[in-house]
């Protein structure tokens, strides 16, 4: 136990020291890579905790006033910046909490320096007496039956909001009151970019909200969605039991835009003189998306597996259970590699070929894409010369009511 005990001690330290210099060269020149070590060392240190802390309630011999106030820090720190994100966005707050940590470190080293130890490493001495005390493990026991599923459940709110937020380069974001999408605006000269993350099913409100907000002018909407010109999907991916468990609405049924749906883009776009003589304001709508038959055999097998499991799932929860198991069968690492390059990469590539076409002959080109899309076809805005100018956000699973949802049909199915 003294070196599960020490090791957390040296790990706190030296995740401490590497936040530091992490927000330091932020300021300056950014390192992936000391990025990725301090996310890693605060992994390790968040899973120490855990075990540190179950150990104080097994071995009475471990210093409780010295370890409970770093494990309180390791677990409040990823639980403030999930609950506050402005908090979190601040440049100051990771500065901060990495001064903090490092200042804590302080604390084991006072109390050891008072039993004449230099130094934070626990002695060999601090260990000879008694290992298990009854008393101890009792009251412990008693206090984590409170703490620990509260503890957990927030920080599992936390960790799936980071790896959401990692995984959508920041387009999707899990708050303590529901799921949020973000929409990015850039521009380059007069030229205007808006990447809207979207998400399958969602608030009526929030599909209101984006309609709304596309105002008529020489805009182009690059609208998503795959064809299946050949019928190589006999059972198409159907969203709508789980939304309706949800008290949801799917996508493809409020977000309706308004404009010209046109097939292609002309091949040679209007110049600026023929832009500025145009009196009529109006918004064009284009599919910039594959056919199915532009997939390979996994990933149409797949598609349609799994719209066959979820269409014949008498319940949401069943379609949800199948779903997870159709998608364990067919996550090899292989397969896995061909279904995300042709359900995403290949997709990309795609509205991007598209972009590069809408950019010269539109003043405001609309991207509503899913979130997991949006890294790819942001780092190639970013590519082009555009510049970030504005982040809106829009509540798009409002987790209240939801849960008012689900209670109405429990309510249905008892009566």
């Amino acid at each position: 136990m003294r070196v599960i005990a020490n090791l957390f001690l040296i790990l706190f330290l030296t995740d401490g020291a590497v936040s530091l210099f992490d927000e330091l060269f932020s300021l300056l020149s950014p390192m992936p890579v000391l990025s990725q070590l301090r996310t890693f060392l605060a992994d390790v240190v968040i899973l120490m905790a855990f075990t540190v802390f179950q150990a104080l309630g097994i071995d009475k011999r471990l210093p409780k006033r010295i370890f409970l106030p770093l494990i309180f820090f390791v677990c409040l720190v990823p639980i403030t910046a999930w609950a506050f994100p402005s908090l979190a966005a601040s440049r100051g707050y990771g500065l901060l909490a990495a001064l903090l940590q490092l200042l804590l470190c302080l604390w084991p080293i006072y109390n050891l320096r008072k039993l004449g130890e230099p130094g934070m490493i626990m002695p060999k001495a601090m260990f000879d007496g008694p290992f298990f005390s009854l008393k101890n493990t009792v009251v412990f026991t008693g206090i984590s039956l409170f703490v620990i599923p509260l503890v957990s459940v927030l920080l599992l709110f936390a960790t799936a909001n980071s790896f959401m937020q990692r995984t959508t380069s920041g387009f999707m974001r899990l708050g303590p009151g529901g799921v949020y999408m973000t929409e990015k605006v850039y521009q380059r000269d007069n030229r205007i970019v808006r990447l809207v993350g979207m998400i399958h099913m969602g608030e009526k409100r929030y599909y209101d909200d984006l309609v709304g907000s596309i105002v008529p002018g020489r805009t182009i909407i690059l609208a998503e969605g795959v064809s299946d010109s050949k019928k190589l999907l006999p059972n198409r991916l159907d969203y709508g039991k789980v939304a309706n468990y949800l008290g949801l609405t799917l996508q493809q049924e409020k977000m309706l835009f308004s404009g010209r749906l046109i097939e292609t883009l002309e091949p040679e776009q209007p110049s600026p003189e023929s832009r500025a003589r145009s009196i009529t304001p109006r918004v064009d709508i284009l599919r910039a998306d594959v056919d199915v038959s532009s997939f390979r055999p996994p990933t149409i097998g797949f598609l349609d597996e799994l719209g066959k499991q979820m269409k014949q799932s008498t319940t949401s929860m069943q379609g949800l259970t199948a779903s997870s198991a159709l998608s364990a069968k067919y996550m090899t690492p292989e397969i896995q590699k061909v279904i995300l390059e042709d359900i995403l990469h290949r997709r990309n590539l795609e509205v991007i070929r598209h972009l590069k076409k809408a950019v010269p002959g539109y003043d405001t080109v609309v991207i509503p894409w899913g979130a997991m899309h949006m890294p790819e076809i942001e780092a190639e805005v970013l590519r082009e010369g555009f510049k970030l100018q504005q982040v809106h956000e829009r509540l798009s699973i409002d987790f209240r009511k939801v849960l008012k949802a689900k209670s109405e049909v429990g309510e249905k199915v008892t009566e």
